[in-house]
């Protein structure tokens, strides 16, 4: 009778949506493995598919690409963003309520104590080609910290361990994940933290219904601490844990 009432909260009417994934190769939110789509945010879909009835279809596509089609209204639903990263784009869309926090931090070779960013000037830190880090930028210059690009955080971690950086700005989840792939990184610290920003489901401002319905889904995961458990299956023993957004 409980799960009956629990299930009536959602609406009636099964659908299917696409999600926006990345490429296909966003480890460990998503990547492809022996064909079949794998990681954080297809877990935490199934999940949601079981409590709303509701089918979802991941679609692999470049960054630039996958914003277009977006704004175009060929994808319904953008999982792990912060509104501030979506600003300027056409299709501002609307957010579920939040279920994690993103951390982004500065990963050393070794354990420092770093409590501003001025402690970092002089030093080089690899960044991924693209990617916004807020104020922290006003920090980046020849004189200050001296920021190097790389296509992804796969080559920045081998850079900071071969020793041709000496920092790395990358999210903690996916430091952690790497972090377990390969046990040489397993020395590595966190040594600042350059952001803590809320994250939810972006979609497209006309699914009224489907925004009620994952609102109802996120909120069961987050009373049964689901988030955590599906983070965990992917990072290495974090030294502190993704904390649910409350």
């Amino acid at each position: 009778m409980l799960i009956c009432l629990f299930l009536l909260s959602f609406s009636s009417k099964s659908n299917t949506y696409t999600v926006l994934s990345y490429d296909g190769a966003n480890p460990p939110y998503s990547y492809f493995q022996q064909g079949q789509i794998k990681g954080i945010f297809p877990d935490i879909f199934t999940r949601i598919s079981e409590l709303t009835g509701h089918e979802f279809k991941f679609i692999p596509v470049a960054v630039g690409r996958g914003q277009q089609m977006f704004d175009r209204g060929l994808i319904d639903i953008e999982p792990g963003i912060n509104p501030i990263w979506r600003q300027t784009t056409q299709v501002r869309g609307i957010y579920s309520q939040e279920y994690m926090f993103s951390h982004e931090v500065v990963l050393s070779r070794t354990a420092e104590t770093i409590t501003q960013p001025e402690q970092l000037y002089g030093k080089i830190i690899g960044a991924v080609r693209g990617y916004r880090y807020g104020e922290f930028e006003r920090h980046f210059a020849s004189n200050r910290i001296v920021k190097v690009d790389n296509l992804s955080e796969s080559l920045l971690l081998a850079q900071l361990h071969h020793g041709f950086i000496d920092y790395v700005l990358i999210g903690d989840v996916t430091a952690y994940y790497f972090i377990k792939q390969n046990p040489q990184y397993r020395d590595f610290h966190v040594i600042y933290q350059v952001s803590k920003l809320p994250v939810s489901m972006r979609m497209q401002p006309k699914l009224k219904t489907l925004h009620k319905d994952i609102n109802l889904a996120l909120e069961t995961m987050i009373q049964n601490d689901e988030f955590t458990t599906i983070y965990n299956r992917y990072i290495y023993s974090p030294k502190s844990e993704p904390t649910i957004a409350n």
